[in-house]
């Protein structure tokens, strides 16, 4: 600590939408050290969504190796970047070994993350500052506004900051100015998914933009992340109107300012959906087989549109996941988007 000012560590390594559910804690720290320097741990994948951050002094990318030994060569050698950077406060949001491990690492004196059933792989042996949740099935944004507060720090908003350059800002706004004309509201579609529990039917995506087009007072774009750009051909390939395919976003910020232009998101539970949601755009998000009690967006308007157990009480099961999605009919899906994008 420097004249009384602490060194902070937050670590959230991944994923993308885990990364993005940290920025209101973020915000809270801040709000509670104005004057900390603050550094955010994380890795590559989901680099985009906090460098250049105007609340992060310091972003450490942890570049992890698929090969074992040079993956442990490079572990080892970020956490020796991490102890000479002489932190004060660890904060881990990740709660996993790898993530403990790094805490540990640092050496320092106050090391907050969340003790057991959330802490996993045994992270919390390397904390000495545990945070107990009051229930299992928190929604994540609140579980770590939860271990923010462990330090003093509060968030009264879930308005946060995703740093988008002007010049990706100006690149964007010529696509829009130049494709959509008119004065329909812009739905963002995202049908790609990276796990079977979570993917809607493509043909009901289809339908959907079907519907939306026959409406008369939306246009349809539809989005995708890197490699994903067949599955949106697909689902274009499927309508029987003519829902417009985006071109390809190079990363995160890109897509960030893209679907920030839109009026309405639609789409499962992915790291888009959170992007979207943290940029402000309503969301309409399709829930399976993952538990909406956490995963849910937080930040309103929003709907949910889910067809498992009560929320309340009965997560779901992921081998469920495509039984539960097809419930949820496009009919369905079109009038949460009409209520939400008109009200």
């Amino acid at each position: 600590m420097l004249n009384g000012v602490p060194r902070i560590l937050i670590i959230r390594l991944s994923a993308i939408g885990d990364v993005v559910r940290v920025l209101p804690a973020l915000h809270a720290l801040r709000d509670r050290y104005p004057n900390a320097q603050i550094d955010w741990a994380v890795e590559p994948k989901s680099v985009g969504v906090i460098s250049e951050h105007p609340e992060i002094d310091q972003v450490l990318v942890f570049d992890r190796s698929a090969e074992f030994w040079e993956g442990l060569r490079v572990f080892r050698r970020f956490c020796r970047t991490v102890r000479e950077n002489h932190y004060d406060i660890v904060v881990d949001f990740h709660g996993i070994l790898k993530s403990g491990l790094i805490a540990r690492a640092s050496r320092a004196k106050e090391r907050y993350g969340f003790s057991r059933p959330r802490s996993q792989e045994f992270s919390f042996l390397f904390a000495n500052r545990r945070v107990k949740l009051i229930s299992n099935r928190m929604n994540r944004i609140e579980e770590n506004l939860e271990l923010v507060k462990a330090l003093g720090g509060k968030r009264h908003t879930l308005d946060v900051t995703i740093h988008v350059p002007d010049d990706v800002q100006d690149h964007i706004d010529e696509y829009f100015e130049e494709t959509f004309h008119g004065a329909k509201r812009l739905v963002s579609m995202h049908a790609p998914v990276d796990r079977f529990e979570k993917q809607w039917p493509l043909e009901n995506y289809a339908a959907l933009a079907d519907l939306l087009l026959a409406d008369g007072r939306f246009e349809v774009l539809l989005t995708y992340g890197p490699g994903q750009a067949a599955i949106a051909h697909e689902v274009a390939g499927l309508a029987r109107r003519s829902p417009t395919v985006a071109p390809e976003t190079p990363d995160l910020k890109h897509y960030a300012w893209f679907v920030g232009r839109t009026d309405l998101f639609v789409g499962g539970d992915t790291g888009p959906m959170h992007i979207a949601s943290a940029m402000g755009t309503p969301v309409v998000a399709i829930f399976g087989g993952t538990d909406p009690a956490k995963h849910a967006p937080l930040r309103q308007p929003s709907t949910v549109l889910y067809a498992g157990p009560d929320q309340a009480s009965t997560p779901p099961d992921k081998r469920d996941g495509p039984e539960l999605l097809a419930k949820i009919t496009p009919e369905m899906a079109y009038d949460a988007c009409v209520r939400l994008a008109l009200a």
